[in-house]
């Protein structure tokens, strides 16, 4: 329905591209539609509603082109979790998957809803994300701006774009729609204009157009990226929101001296996507303008509402974008076009000129930096919490003004209503403003919504002048914690753990600090904005004491009061295991095994971190970032070993001593065979998921693959045992291979039956594994067990500083540890200083280390 046609001319030019460059032409996409639309239901025998969780790849996007295709009805959302609560009101008959072999999952056998004749497309509000109420838009709505945009930006088929925002909003979606019907083309890419792969991909593949909303383009300039060159842009398109006319006048300029031009944009959702847009050879001269209609629509101003002033009035919109209304329960989807225009709920001004000029907001939603929010929606979640609130914005944050509540602290009021309206909003509690006071109050009883407004911003005001730089203490303490974890200082609470570079090698470390701030920390908390974990700071200290203070001033910390604190399972098991090592090693005791379950917790969190990302050439940067902080450090004690005692030789600088080394047992030389383990099993997990089957079906159902890759290595584990009694045969890549893939299926076992599963696997590839040492199969498996079925353990608190150095110390305590052992006689001795002298190296080495895997630019989602 969105393709330019069947031009022959056309069809061998690439519609769709990868970020490595893979190329889709028109016409193989078309074909390809049309091969998942036979995966559909037939429409004749009843159109369905088919949920899409759209993403910026291949299939996702072919899957959503086949449903219009198909004739029937897209539901398309974010893959986050607050999308759940329009799937719990608007059932789907159908699932798009992801998995391209069964791209479609039946969830109802005949028709859920009765879908009009013209419903194509059902989307969120403009940044309400997970509200259930939902614009329905027709064929018609989308053919028709879809062309309109074209023409208006005067995309031809040469324009190629790159899906620097999300599908599932309106704006991103528009720019798939619009290079379509040009005949153009789309760059499916996953990374923001903060990334240098994005801006890789814009240059080293042609892109011609960029869509940004305002807080991009105040990141593109704040960072200097726009300064640059780039050959192939022509154009960058920004709507979503407000440009302060400075702003529009300096990027303008940037875009003259550099051959891009600027084209600002107005629309809504409820208008399809675009309403007005300024061609970029006015944006200087006009910086407060925002065009004119697109092709098709006409505006009129309503200047009897009361908020209007001096000319202003409620933009009304008419034309073929105007969508058929809102869905806000199930039968409303049986409903035709409602609107025969749109009340935008903008206040604007149309000059002599013919440009439309926004200049100001009608009450009930609000723009907060792009993402259009309803206020009423906010204002209902807290007074579902508890709180009496009034709720605005001023373009950058999200103004909320709630009443005192008896027997509770203003901080701890502040603190959850801070983190409801962050939830409920989709922008999160960093964006949102509180002050806790009596709410001011008309002369007839009504809220005074612009003196809460201006209550807020005082309060604000005030907090920052009396606050130090960096403002929110609990923000300011896990900025904090991170930075010192990571060695920077460039925080940003808007992005994750992972964003920042954190992985696998520094996970302990944070984990353990920012645990001691929060307390048990949420799934998923390395991808989630350290903001949702600051917002998480203040109820802990709350919590702590009624007044969220010790007494004396100073804000509890309260989970470092408690004589006990959890840690991550596999944080313990990491501090157990090279204690184990040492120990076994110095003949203190005999508890075998600890390497073999490091190498199961190096699958867990490399899966959990780095290979997460869903870009090949992602998950290929977070490897390369791991191997550095692995493979650097070993090859440099392995040569000092060399130099000064002979102990290692040039296999294991080379960390291939299994490949081309002597493995004869007793060797020195073997000692470093976890390493070589390592480093090999990584290389070979990446290189799998870089195949384009196994990477669409890595997305769609990590777990499964992880499994399906364990089951397989469990043949070489089995065969090379089976055909040699070497002793070093249970310590090389093809045979361990089994625990780096179990430790990864871990990481994804998401239900009861699949972490059993996963335990069952490591039972048979743990059982007689090493057939003359029983107890060191009985160590493997009992703790892979409890890694996989109890996610965090308390312990003592004063034992948790240690419990994170060992753990974040454990690769270069495993290093050094053979060297130091050979030089004591007493086994407490050699332990103690095994386990002393790695940390010491540790710490010494970190922060170097860091800055050497820095020079690998860390992936984003």
């Amino acid at each position: 329905m969105l393709e330019p046609g069947s031009d022959p001319a056309r069809a061998g030019r690439p519609a769709l591209l990868t970020a490595s460059g893979d190329a889709v032409s028109h016409g193989d996409l078309r074909a390809a539609v049309a091969r998942l639309a036979r995966h559909l239901p037939n429409a004749a025998t009843g159109r369905r509603l088919v949920h899409l969780a759209l993403r910026p790849d291949l299939d996702s996007v072919a899957a959503y082109l086949a449903t219009l295709e198909a004739g029937h009805v897209a539901l398309v959302t974010s893959d986050e979790p607050r999308a759940a609560a329009i799937l719990d009101r608007y059932r789907p008959d159908v699932t798009a998957t992801g998995n391209p072999e069964k791209p479609f999952r039946l969830d109802s056998p005949t028709p859920r809803h009765v879908l009009h004749p013209d419903l194509a497309l059902l989307l969120s509000t403009s940044g309400s994300t997970g509200s259930p109420k939902l614009v329905r838009l027709s064929r018609r709505n989308l053919a028709s701006n879809a062309a309109a945009i074209a023409k208006a930006l005067h995309l031809t088929e040469a324009d190629r774009a790159i899906t620097s925002l999300p599908l599932h909003y309106c704006f991103g979606l528009s720019v798939l729609h619009s290079h379509l019907v040009a005949g153009g083309s789309v760059v499916l890419h996953e990374g923001s204009v903060l990334d240098g792969a994005l801006w890789d991909a814009i240059d080293g593949l042609g892109v011609t157009n960029l869509a940004a909303v305002p807080h991009m383009v105040e990141l593109m300039e704040s960072t200097g990226v726009l300064e640059r060159d780039h050959p192939s842009l022509r154009l960058i398109a920004q709507a979503g929101g407000r440009m302060h006319p400075d702003r529009v006048r300096r990027t303008a300029a940037l875009g003259r001296e550099h051959g891009w031009g600027l084209s600002v944009m107005y629309g809504q959702t409820e208008a399809t996507a675009r309403i007005c847009i300024l061609d970029p050879a006015l944006a200087a001269n006009n910086p407060d303008a925002v065009g004119r209609p697109v092709d098709g629509t006409s505006l009129n101003l309503d200047t009897a509402v009361p908020e209007a002033a001096d000319g202003a009035g409620e933009v009304v919109v008419r034309g073929p974008g105007v969508m058929m209304g809102y869905a806000e329960h199930p039968d409303d989807l049986a409903l035709g076009a409602m609107l025969t225009e749109l009340r935008t709920g903008d206040l604007g001004r149309i000059g002599a000129d013919g440009l439309l000029r926004i200049v100001g907001r009608r009450s009930g939603f609000v723009k907060v930096m792009g993402v259009r929010i309803d206020v009423s929606a906010v204002e209902q979640a807290l007074e579902t919490a508890g709180h009496a609130a009034c709720v605005g914005g001023d373009g950058t944050r999200l103004l909320v003004a709630v009443e005192p509540r008896p027997g509770r602290s203003a901080d701890a009021t502040a603190a959850d209503a801070r983190w409801v309206a962050g939830r409920t909003s989709g922008l999160g509690p960093a964006a949102v403003a509180v002050a806790v006071a009596d709410l001011p109050r008309l002369s007839n009883g009504k809220i005074d919504r612009p003196g809460s407004a201006e209550l807020v911003r005082a309060h604000a005001a005030a907090d920052a002048k009396d606050a130090p730089p960096g403002a929110d203490p609990a923000a300011a303490d896990v900025a904090k914690a991170v930075s010192h974890v990571l060695g920077t200082d460039s925080v940003d609470l808007g992005r994750s753990f992972v964003q920042h570079g954190g992985d696998s090698l520094s996970h302990v470390q944070a984990s353990v600090r920012l645990e001691g701030l929060v307390g048990p920390l949420p799934r998923g908390w390395h991808h989630r904005p350290l903001s949702e974990l600051a917002a998480l700071v203040a109820p802990q200290r709350a919590a702590a004491s009624p007044a969220g203070s010790d007494g004396e001033g100073t804000p509890a910390r309260g989970w470092r009061r408690w004589a006990w604190r959890t840690v991550e399972t596999s944080v313990l098991l990491r501090a157990l295991a090279v204690v184990a090592i040492c120990g076994s090693h110095a003949d203190l005791f005999d508890i075998m095994g600890g390497a073999h379950l490091l190498l199961a917790i190096a699958g867990f969190n490399a899966v959990r971190f780095g290979l997460s990302v869903p870009s090949v050439a992602g998950r290929w940067r977070a490897t390369a970032r791991i191997l550095v902080g692995v493979a650097v450090p070993t090859m440099l004690i392995a040569l000092f070993g060399m130099l000064t005692t002979g102990r290692y030789g040039w296999s294991n600088i080379l960390l291939s001593h299994w490949l081309i080394g002597d493995t004869t047992e007793g060797s020195t030389r073997n000692e470093y065979w976890f390493v070589d383990a390592l480093v090999a099993s990584l290389l070979v997990l990446t290189a799998v998921l870089s195949v384009p089957a196994v990477a669409r079906a890595w997305r769609a159902d990590p777990w499964r693959v992880a499994a399906w890759l364990t089951a397989a290595a469990l043949v070489p584990r089995f065969v090379i045992l089976a055909m040699t009694d070497d002793s070093m045969a249970p310590s090389i890549m093809p045979t361990t291979l089994w625990l780096v893939g179990a430790g990864a299926a871990a990481a994804y076992a998401d239900t009861r039956l699949r972490r059993w599963l996963t335990v069952a696997l490591a039972v048979i590839g743990g059982a007689a594994f090493f057939p003359d040492q029983p107890m060191r199969d009985v160590a493997i498996v009992a703790g892979f067990a409890a890694l996989i079925l109890v996610p965090r353990v308390r312990v003592p608190a004063r034992l948790i500083p240690l419990v994170g150095l060992l753990a974040a110390a454990s690769l270069y305590i495993y290093l050094v540890q053979f060297m130091v052992l050979s030089a004591f006689e007493n086994d407490v001795v050699e332990t103690v200083a095994a386990l002393a002298a790695g940390c010491l190296v540790w710490r010494l080495a970190d922060r170097p280390m860091r800055r050497l895997q820095d020079l690998v630019h860390p992936p984003t989602r």
